[in-house]
């Protein structure tokens, strides 16, 4: 097996470039190499590189040829690290200051409750009376006003406004948005009121965009034209024109439990109706062609790559469809210039020149399910669908469409798991559905927009499209109702992750070679995957932790051990201040079923916890929550040692008050205090060399 891998490996020259390159962009993703040498290290490498080339030229030194592979991985492994370096944000010089400054709109702006969010490029700010030039990316949110409604991708803008640090609540396993911005460059946020901004020009950002954006719009309005309005309108904008963000809750959510939500991200798989589409009608171009030359085919080609990249442009030039668009131009061009084309090659070729663009897309999520499904379907839908002979077309279509949603969900089943946790347990009949129905939408859609002035034919793909979108939402939402529609809150961790693709390479050795060892092999990884997850419930059951998270304004403790306790007030039960603050941190110690005690709960006895007033203990270890002055208000001979003091709402305390009646090892400051409570408290604790935690900059956890 390993010897017939090699040799493929041998014929995907690109595949065997890009694994070292993806290597060296994760080690400096996770590591952050200070590149202040490295460069001239690639530079020595590459030097090294070609010395040995033209050294091992003769017959003797053949075997020693080895040597200059291994520099030239070494040296993708530089070039992978160097271009996160440089593609890194930088940190804003002016934090927390109020500043004149001017920036450029870099997105079309998107309505949120209460402002109006969009990203902008700075471009000169003001600070004692000196300009200070700059390039820093920011997020901008603008207090609601009609005037801000009319503001457009590449208008400049001068605005006063303090600008801030992204912070990241610190949360265990929570979504870490201030990390995910700056892997899009951006590293600072601010907030401008009414009065204090004002546009000054137009147009001054890429031409491109700003006409893709334009032209999203008028198109937008075609849709409205015609009567297609609210989540109908909402729906088929997601499908032709990549644009979410009018798309409801409750319909997002139906599509994710169905197993659709792929249906409404613009990606490959639209990018292939439109591929496939084309295909069929231009495959006369194929039998023009004379003795020496197949023209044909070559102007086929052109016209096939063109129009993917026009349906990129028109979708506002997403990185999905872009990414998607590159990968069939790749694929188009090696089957007109070769008609033997390996795919795996193509996909390398793609996904190589995106990330030398931007190699922080190899966090990206739809990034990794694109790449993922494309392998997988390339690999197992053949091998699928061979496992049946049909001879009926209709069963054999369904039995084909079928076998491509089993062989995607392969590839991405790990990856949804592990960023979702969430399993559409009808995953297979929502694509029978909604894939041809998301196949004539984008047709009627281009109809539609194609005879926008021609009447009746217009009238008539206008009246199709609702009724394929009303078909559309129906069986989505009709799917989403069946019971056991879906596996919600999955606990499924990086160590799941891995050795859950480690599983499915081994099942496409197996398909592959038909080897009876690569299913031992498969098995011997099940077993150490099962003992992992035993070992770690095993730990997690004798080592309790505590944590204290950060939620605004908001006393929130969890003890998880062979329970999980959580004590608060009712209003962390609120299902978004769950989802996103500590279920992800549930999931992870797979505790899902929690048992909730209110904080001001007098009396609570169990094994694993134990509350008497405001003292708690859990295990040996003690607690206190300070949240009234009057808790101090007392004398003692003696000081009462407490391991761990929790100081909420704010009471009106000197830190020393405390230190008179109690020793700690710590004194924590909940999310419930105030801002300037937290800043004087702060001082006096470094004052009195007090080791303290403040939530506010991240939870708080402990094993005990």
């Amino acid at each position: 097996m390993f010897l017939s891998f090699i040799q493929f490996i041998k014929q995907l020259p690109f595949v065997r470039l890009i694994i070292p390159f993806i290597l060296g962009i994760i080690l400096q993703i996770f590591f952050e190499y200070n590149f202040n040498y490295h460069s001239i290290i690639a530079v020595v490498l590459l030097l090294l590189l070609l010395l040995t080339e033209f050294n091992l030229k003769d017959s003797l030194s053949f075997q020693y040829r080895f040597i200059s592979g291994i520099l030239l991985n070494i040296l993708l492994v530089v070039l992978g690290s160097w271009l996160v370096f440089v593609n890194s944000a930088n940190f804003f010089k002016n934090y927390n200051e109020e500043l004149v400054s001017e920036a450029i709109i870099m997105e079309p702006l998107v309505e949120k409750i209460n402002s109006y969010k969009t990203f902008a490029e700075i471009k000169r700010y003001y600070v004692n009376n000196s300009v200070v030039i700059s390039d820093d990316k920011i997020v901008i949110y603008f207090e609601k006003d009609i005037s801000v409604k009319k503001l457009n991708y590449g208008d400049k803008i001068i605005f006063k406004s303090k600008i801030n640090r992204i912070k990241n609540s610190g949360n265990p396993y929570e979504f870490n948005y201030k990390e995910f911005l700056f892997r899009k460059g951006i590293c600072a946020q601010t907030y401008i009121k009414r009065a204090n901004w004002k546009k000054i020009s137009e147009d001054n950002a890429s031409f491109i965009y700003s006409f893709s954006y334009k032209l999203r719009e008028n198109l937008a309005d075609v849709y409205k034209r015609y009567g297609i309005d609210n989540q109908q309108f909402a729906i088929l904008q997601a499908l032709t024109l990549g644009n979410k963000s009018e798309i409801e809750e409750d319909t997002r959510h139906a599509f994710v439990v169905s197993g659709a939500m792929h249906i409404l991200a613009v990606s490959g798989l639209h990018v292939g109706i439109i591929y496939f589409m084309l295909n069929f009608f231009l495959k006369f171009l194929d039998k023009f062609k004379n003795d020496k030359f197949n023209y044909g085919k070559y102007i086929k080609a052109f016209i096939l790559i063109a129009f993917l990249w026009v349906f990129a442009f028109v979708s506002g030039l997403s990185p999905s469809v872009s990414r998607a668009a590159l990968m069939f131009t790749f694929v188009i061009f090696g089957k007109t210039v070769n008609s033997i084309v390996n795919i795996y090659n193509s996909l390398a070729i793609s996904a190589f020149i995106l990330l030398l663009i931007d190699p922080y897309k190899i966090t990206n999520v739809g990034f990794q399910l694109s790449y993922f499904a494309v392998i997988a379907i390339v690999h197992f839908h053949p091998k699928i669908i061979n496992l049946f002979v049909i001879k009926n077309k209709i069963l054999y279509y369904i039995w084909s469409l079928t076998a491509v949603s089993i062989a995607a969900q392969i590839g991405t089943v790990s990856i949804s798991l592990y960023y979702f946790h969430v399993f559409p347990n009808y995953f297979i009949l929502t694509n029978i559905l909604v894939i041809p129905l998301a196949t004539a939408i984008i047709y009627s859609a281009t109809g539609l927009l194609l005879t926008s002035t021609i009447p009746y034919l217009s009238d008539f793909f206008a009246f199709a499209l609702k009724k394929l979108i009303f078909a559309l939402n129906y069986s989505v939402n009709n799917i989403e109702a069946l019971p056991f529609s879906n596996f919600e809150n999955v606990s499924f961790n990086f160590s799941d992750l891995i050795f859950s693709i480690l599983v499915i390479i081994m099942i496409a050795f197996y398909f592959h070679y038909k080897q009876t060892k690569d299913l031992l092999i498969t098995l011997f990884i099940v077993l150490l995957w099962l003992g992992f997850n035993t070992s770690r419930k095993v730990y997690t059951k004798l080592n309790n932790q505590v944590f204290v998270y950060n939620i605004k304004d908001v006393s929130t403790i969890n003890v998880i051990g062979d329970k999980n306790i959580l004590l608060a007030d009712s209003s962390v039960l609120n299902s978004d201040i769950k989802k996103y603050n500590f279920l992800n941190n549930w999931m992870h110690f797979n505790k899902k079923e929690y048992e909730f005690i209110h904080i001001n709960t007098s009396n609570y006895n169990s094994q694993l916890f134990n509350k008497k007033g405001n003292y708690f203990k859990v295990n040996s270890k003690t607690f206190l929550i300070i949240n009234s002055e009057k808790q101090v208000e007392f004398l003692s001979e003696k000081k009462l040692f407490i391991d761990y003091i929790i100081i909420s709402n704010s009471p009106r305390i000197k830190i020393n008050k405390i230190l008179n009646l109690y020793k700690s090892k710590i004194l924590i400051f909940d999310s419930s205090n105030d801002f300037y409570s937290i800043e004087n408290w702060k001082a006096e604790c470094k004052n009195l060399k007090q080791d303290c935690c403040f939530v506010i900059d991240g939870a708080f956890s402990k094993y005990l």
